[in-house]
């Protein structure tokens, strides 16, 4: 009796859950250094050869910001609806802000050990950075299973006088099915940058 009682419950929270679709899905700019550089990132050329000089600095675009701004909005929504015992730590952990930013950073310094993260290249040409290696991101995370999720991670090379010469793109996908505990972002993640890893090792010197 008491299992059939909480098996009608879930099934009233899931029928519920349903109808919400949630906090709106974010609008990601398609443009990777739109506030940042003056000039359309669709222009720089794909997985061209480049040679890169140190000391190299690390710039974040603002899809980052968008990125981290939904995930906040989206744990804020669901945690004033659902009570905290039912709460899928799961997949907050699998949407931590951090694991996104640590790994990019990991994954850059693992090929240029003395790069440091920097807020714009008026900084990069003051601290006398001789590259810089702009990230940006598309994450395709839906709300609602089944899908199959997307993440998109691109890194764009600026050489000493600071024009872009290259851009990288590592793709990453994952298939929730019906009910699934996570989206799989950082299976997603992974992907992507194990992707990255492999056309650097090829296109970078």
């Amino acid at each position: 009796m008491i299992y059939r009682m909480r098996f009608a419950f879930l099934g009233l929270l899931a029928a519920s859950l349903a109808a919400c679709a949630g906090p709106p899905p974010p609008t990601y700019n398609t443009d990777a250094f739109k506030g940042i550089y003056n000039q359309n990132s669709a222009v720089v050329p794909a997985d061209q050869p480049v040679s890169v000089q140190h000391p190299v600095g690390i710039i974040l675009s603002d899809n980052f910001e968008i990125w981290f701004k939904a995930l906040k909005e989206a744990n804020d929504y669901w945690s004033a609806r659902i009570p905290s015992s039912l709460t899928n730590t799961a997949v907050i952990a699998d949407n931590d802000p951090a694991f996104l930013a640590g790994r990019v950073l990991q994954d850059l310094k693992s090929h240029f050990p003395e790069a440091q993260e920097i807020k714009d290249f008026q900084t990069a040409v003051a601290s006398g950075k001789k590259a810089v290696v702009l990230v940006d991101i598309n994450p395709q995370i839906g709300q609602r299973t089944p899908v199959t999720n997307k993440f998109d991670i691109t890194y764009y090379f600026f050489d000493a006088k600071m024009n872009p010469v290259s851009r990288l793109t590592g793709h990453g996908e994952h298939y929730a099915p019906y009910a699934s505990i996570t989206s799989g972002t950082q299976d997603c993640i992974e992907q992507a940058l194990a992707q990255l890893d492999q056309k650097m090792k090829v296109a970078v010197r």
